[in-house]
């Protein structure tokens, strides 16, 4: 389950309402653009794809939108449906081209570089010659504009094909990525939104590829840190890098863990932990992903805790009352820190954001030495983990095993 959505990518990042993907819209049938009242019969005639308008840049706009809630006649064949989508999308870019050359307003200018985007995106699947390069052309384009909705909207689209490609991009390609997003905030100062550019990539490229996100993170910081920009400072605050990079670099160290128990009392974390395999399981009853995973970390604690496995969790939950009440019907026999400050439950809990925890269940492996074995020891790389450090699991009874697994059962 993802974490709340973040405010600094709402501010500065657009997304054009029904241009997910054009073409396979237009293969499906399903209108681009919420079509006003009685606007049907209107559209139902497909438009003269040849007679693109010139230079008048509401025949254009018009022109432009048309097109795109166009679909492909109903008795069309997948063969003509998709020479359909191609001419429609050529289309699209060359109204998209002409109408930035027409002295667009504000809006049109926004429309015009999202249809053209979106539909450079779609031919470029398509197969379409030369689309590759008009589409890398048009993301350089808006990413360099002036509008700040345009901006975002290049960034937005660069990061998520970049990241789309991450296992087929070379180091060189991944470094060129990372020597872009510091040439941005480089280019005219630390601005907001270029924390935003930060942030999103390393959420995206968070769990896949921590070096990277590691080394942006650094890079980057060094040049927010020197900025005197109250709103740079607000948005670097709600990023909350630190935290990230806290995370991020836990492998091989350890954890600093403190905080009030769901029980009552403090957790003294260097005796609870003390020659012991801890899983530090950061998790809420109101996530399904976390639930789901609960039946697996009891089996592992049956198997293993005369072995020296520890579980203690670390609850989102916003009452105390949600916690209990879970723990309770489902026999959890492990702890979970839970603040008593109101004001530090749900995603501010202090370990949160003393970690930067993006997304739950985040599950992190602690061994005996203190040190973090595993950052993702959820499922099967739980079950290899414990293998490894404690070796094979302690067989319970059958009678005890029926009966647990009864339980996970009703869980």
């Amino acid at each position: 389950m993802t974490r709340r959505s973040l405010s600094l990518v709402r501010r500065f990042f657009i997304t054009l309402v029904a241009l997910a993907v054009i073409a396979p819209a237009m293969l499906t049938q399903r209108p681009l653009v919420a079509q006003e009242e009685g606007a049907d019969e209107q559209a139902a005639a497909a438009p003269d794809l040849s007679k693109i308008p010139q230079g008048d840049a509401k025949a254009l706009h018009a022109y432009i939108e048309k097109v795109a809630t166009t679909p492909p006649p109903e008795d069309a064949s997948e063969e003509e449906q998709v020479a359909f989508a191609k001419k429609s999308l050529s289309s699209l870019v060359t109204a998209a081209n002409r109408l930035l050359e027409a002295n667009p307003s504000d809006e049109q200018a926004v429309d015009a570089h999202g249809y053209r985007i979106q539909a450079l995106q779609a031919l470029v699947a398509l197969g379409v010659e030369k689309a590759q390069a008009q589409y890398e052309k048009a993301l350089a384009e808006a990413r360099s504009a002036k509008q700040p909705r345009i901006v975002g909207l290049g960034w937005q689209t660069y990061i998520q094909d970049r990241v789309q490609q991450w296992d087929q991009l070379d180091e060189q390609a991944k470094q060129a990525f990372r020597d872009e997003i510091i040439k941005k905030v480089k280019a005219e100062g630390p601005q907001p939104i270029d924390v935003s550019i930060v942030h999103t990539t390393a959420l995206q490229l968070d769990g896949a590829d921590d070096e990277f996100v590691v080394n942006l993170l650094k890079q980057a910081g060094d040049l927010f840190a020197k900025s005197e920009d109250a709103d740079v400072k607000e948005a670097l605050a709600e990023a909350n890098f630190d935290g990230m990079l806290r995370r991020l670099t836990l492998l091989g160290n350890e954890m600093e863990i403190s905080g009030e128990l769901l029980s009552g009392g403090k957790v003294d974390w260097e005796s609870f932990s003390k020659d012991k395999v801890v899983l530090v399981d950061f998790w809420a009853t109101w996530c399904g992903p976390c639930r789901a995973e609960i039946p697996n970390v009891l089996d592992m604690y049956e198997k293993y805790h005369d072995k020296g496995f520890e579980v203690l969790g670390v609850s989102l939950d916003r009452t105390p009352e949600d916690a209990k009440k879970y723990v309770a019907q489902n026999k959890l026999p492990w702890d979970s820190l839970f603040p008593s400050n109101e004001e530090e439950r749900f995603w501010n809990h202090p370990l949160v954001e003393y970690y930067g925890i993006s997304g739950i269940p985040t599950a992190i492996l602690v061994g005996k030495d203190g040190k973090v074995v595993h950052m993702n020891a959820r499922d099967e790389n739980l079950r290899e983990a414990l293998q490894r450090l404690l070796g094979d699991p302690v067989e319970k009874p059958q009678a005890e095993k029926a009966e647990a697994e009864k339980a996970a059962a009703a869980s």
